[in-house]
């Protein structure tokens, strides 16, 4: 049967049909199918999120192919929410900016270059999705003369379609320094043809300039050189191809839409929403919101079945944003209670068998979504009363535009959008500072991209002295914590001196476990380690220096030697994790599962997916289990194999972790099996003992285990026993009587305090009265109080009770209290029942506060506020005289 064209005579592809006919284009040319790693990068901390194809394969542009990939093909999931690529508050409102994103694409590892990138490009595009060849254009690379000469002699391109362009639109660049190259890109022309001539080169409104009808689909990047610290160029020893093609909006162009969110990976989710809200689906600004919510739901559900949650730091607090940005929308759609969550299953029924982790954590991410979704939508309330008190404290100082500060904390604290505090702010009369807000806006950017820039610097040759070529360190620390090395390379960076070795046994930083320290030495020449990480398949010992001199001829051979006790504290601690991930599975279930680590000489830190706080008794039987294991002493046995081999034994991997075909795992006995490249005991006794410190929550469905083990666990238990005896001395019982004995006290104190309180109050209406007798004054038709409040008779915590029995006794008057305590001045008005048509005793307190510039407000009965000036006490008591003298004369 066959397919039905679009407009544009494209024959119809599915989603699922364009993603497998590409993956299958280039399988059929040699390449090798590599499924898209997380979307969180694990093993690389200078990302946030993965932003394009190549950034799983970046350690082979860096000189590090161990599979020895040559050829490569796969679809990437995306995100670009940060740094450069930030585009979120674009999101929606046009038909192809996005979140969350799959880039299809292929790769050559030293392998084929231009031309064969250049000619099957063109063959899958024009021969097997059939797209127009009068519709495509391709740019090159204003000096490529050999891209030119490849597309005119591979491809039957009309020869006036190749386009040149500079270095901003046609030369890509891993960072500012690292590999980079001149690439081509192709284009769809949108429009009508009819026009097409008159508009393609024109430099703004054609290919590459500013007009939608001329958008870019794949891009092919050749990369040839390394960009050094000086600016130059330096032509790599290989040369590599990487392409990207926005999957999204090459469907959109086969599907003849116009727009991705009309495509079939789109489409059906936001038929959801607008089923579910009873709101019609609108293709223009009025279906902004349905549009949002389809692709932050996206982001969200990829980030989160990956590992990342919502959260205050770094890609969590992205995610966060990215969710309130869609609550905020979602109640556009007359959404009150969390909404988004429900949406999941309709996009788990379009991407689910692409990318099966969304099944297998369906349950989970709705989890989190939901109670992120509710904690916002309580955000958003204190958001609102923080706006009211930004305008009242603006018109209050005399002011009509709310400071570009107060309005980036509306956005960043409280979710509020520019344009939303914009609206807020016109109801009352007020503008927006939005220069200083741009200020602050970009000062956060900027920390962004400082965060996640890339330094390939210490990848590179540049700025070390090379001893030796070889590129990689034999970490022998499984087995030896001492060796005989050869230095490969050494660098000074500031006070640092970071040394390379042919071997070493310092462990690198990987997997949650912290790196080794201890020393390099020989004869002339001491360096303390001070940490060791890992920089593709080196080991990069960060130094400090003890003595001796720093050249060539000392740095050649060192004695490399692990600090003994920290490695021994971390192992135990390391191991003690392994025993702990699966105690918690057995107590709580196994919807558990491993968010992160840290393991360090100090102590231990495991995060983990659990909806609620474990009480008293399950924390006890997770402790109880652990030790169960260390002293069962089981054996600790480690092993190499596949990943497949160690899978199908049953091996628990890190979920969302990318782990290379060998792997090595680590058994406990036939309680724990998992996969891990860290350090480990030969036996679960050598851990010693387990004590869980802490237990608590770091985001929606995400709980932290803080523990010890070993001599540290042993001295807290001393230290703690020793604290019982004392105490115990103290209140004269034995340590099993002391729970007893202090519920006794406390049951004491209360009635005590209870009886206390009583006191105090019956004192203050007593004193309350005297100041009805002895300070109150006619005045006109009624009574006034002004004074100042003596803190030895009425210390501050009095003060409710004072405004309480003069509010209740004043009848027809008015009070006006002042309190100067610790250089603060407080500010207290009562008004009688009778007093109370003619003022209000928050108004009294309001008008105080211009003249003390203070903060308060209350109810018509009783108000108070505050002032860090108390100079100006006797200005606010004259103040209060001139308004009761008019009030009651």
């Amino acid at each position: 049967m066959s397919k039905s064209v679009n407009k544009w005579g494209i024959p119809h592809l599915s989603g699922k049909e364009v993603r497998q006919s590409f993956i299958d284009f280039f399988r059929e040319r040699g390449h090798t199918f590599v499924p898209s790693s997380p979307v969180v990068p694990h093993d690389d901390p200078t990302l946030l999120f993965i932003n394009s194809g190549m950034n799983q394969f970046k350690s082979i542009f860096l000189g590090d192919n161990r599979l020895g990939l040559k050829r490569a093909v796969n679809s990437q999931k995306c995100l670009r929410v940060s740094g450069k690529h930030n585009d979120l508050d674009e999101v929606g409102r046009d038909t192809y900016h996005h979140t969350f994103f799959e880039m299809l694409g292929n790769w050559s590892f030293g392998d084929y270059y231009k031309k064969e990138a250049i000619r099957w490009s063109w063959e899958l595009l024009t021969q097997v999705w059939c797209l127009p060849k009068d519709r495509l254009f391709a740019t090159i690379y204003k000096d490529d003369d050999e891209a030119e000469a490849i597309w005119k002699s591979e491809t039957d391109i009309s020869h006036d379609r190749i386009l040149r362009f500079g270095e901003k639109s046609n030369f890509w660049e891993m960072g500012d320094v690292g590999p980079c190259g001149p690439c081509s890109e192709i284009h769809f022309d949108l429009g009508d043809l009819e026009t097409q001539a008159a508009t393609f080169a024109d430099p703004v409104l054609g290919v590459n300039g500013t007009n939608a009808r001329y958008i870019e689909i794949w891009n092919n990047v050749f990369m040839q050189y390394e960009r050094l610290q000086s600016g130059d160029l330096k032509p790599l020893v290989a040369k590599h191809v990487d392409t990207g093609m926005g999957f999204e909006r090459v469907l959109s162009i086969i599907q003849g839409t116009g727009s991705n969110y009309e495509t079939d990976v789109f489409r059906p989710l936001i038929d959801r929403i607008a089923e579910t809200t009873g709101v019609p689906y609108d293709q223009g600004p009025k279906g902004t919101p349905h549009r949002v919510i389809a692709d932050h739901l996206r982001a969200l559900a990829f980030a989160i079945a990956d590992g990342a949650t919502p959260g205050n730091e770094g890609r969590g607090y992205v995610l966060r944003r990215i969710l309130r940005r869609a609550s905020r929308f979602s109640q556009q759609l007359n959404q009150k209670d969390p909404f988004i969550y429900r949406m999941l299953p309709t996009l788990v029924n379009i991407m689910g068998d692409a990318f099966p982790e969304l099944k297998q954590r369906q349950d989970y991410i709705a989890q989190v979504i939901h109670a992120e979704e509710d904690r916002f939508m309580r955000t958003l309330r204190d958001g609102l009363a923080r706006f009211s008190k930004i305008a009242g404290d603006t018109k209050q100082s005399g002011k009509t535009t709310i400071s570009g500060q107060d309005a980036f904390v509306l956005y960043d604290t409280y979710g509020f959008p520019v344009d939303l505090t914009g609206v807020l702010a016109e109801e009352q009369g007020l503008n927006i500072d939005h220069e200083a807000f741009a200020a602050a806006m970009e000062e956060q950017r900027e920390r962004a991209r400082s965060a996640a820039k890339f330094d390939a610097s210490i990848a590179a040759d540049e700025g070390w002295t090379i001893l030796s070529s070889q590129k990689e360190t034999r970490f022998v620390g499984y087995h030896e914590l001492a060796c005989e090395s050869r230095v490969t390379r050494y660098r000074e960076l500031g006070d640092d001196i970071l040394v390379c070795l042919d071997r070493s046994p310092f462990y690198a930083e990987a997997g949650g476990q912290v790196g080794d320290t201890g020393w390099l030495r020989s004869d002339e020449l001491e360096l303390r380690v001070v940490n060791t990480f890992k920089v593709l398949e080196m080991h990069v010992h960060k130094c400090s220096l003890v003595h001796g001199l720093l050249n060539p001829e000392k740095l050649r051979h060192l004695k490399a030697q692990v600090e003994i006790d920290a490695r021994a504290a971390t192992v135990r601690n390391h191991s003690a994790t392994h025993l702990l991930h699966a105690a918690l599975r057995q107590v709580l279930g196994d919807h558990v599962q491993q968010q992160g680590s840290r393991v360090a000489p100090e102590g231990l830190r495991f995060d983990f997916t659990q909806p609620k706080a474990l009480t008293n008794e399950e924390i006890a039987r997770v402790e109880h289990i652990v030790n169960r294991e260390i002293m069962a002493n089981r054996s600790v046995s480690v092993a190499e194999k596949s990943l497949d081999e160690a899978k199908r034994e049953g091996a628990v991997a890190l979920f969302g972790e990318k782990y290379g075909d060998h792997v090595r795992t680590i058994k406990m006995g036939e309680f724990s099996h998992e996969l891990c490249g860290g350090t480990h005991a030969e036996a679960t006794g050598q851990i010693g003992s387990f004590r869980i410190t802490v237990e608590s929550s770091i985001a929606a469905g995400i709980r932290r285990i803080e523990a010890i083990t070993g001599f540290v666990a042993v001295e807290q238990a001393r230290q703690t026993g020793q604290v019982l005896t004392n105490l115990a001395q103290s209140l004269k019982a034995k340590p099993t009587e002391l729970e007893q004995k202090i519920l006794e006290i406390s049951e004491k104190l209360r009635a005590y305090d209870k009886e206390l309180k009583s006191i105090r109050l019956e004192q203050v209406n007593q004193r309350v009265d005297q100041m009805l007798n002895e300070d109150s004054k006619a005045l006109g038709s009624g009574r006034v109080i002004i004074k100042k409040l003596d803190s030895a008779i009425f210390p501050k915590e009095t003060h409710q009770a004072v405004l309480d029995g003069l509010a209740a006794k004043l009848g027809n008057g008015v009070a006006v209290l002042t309190h100067v305590d610790e250089g603060n001045l407080s500010m207290l008005a009562a008004v009688g029942v009778e007093a109370r048509s003619k003022t209000k005793a928050g108004d009294i307190i309001k008008d105080l506060c211009k003249v003390a510039d203070g903060r308060g407000g209350g109810r018509p009965d009783k108000a108070q506020a505050g002032s860090k000036f108390p100079e100006k006490e006797a200005q606010v008591l004259d103040a209060a005289r001139d308004f009761l003298n008019k009030l009651f004369v």
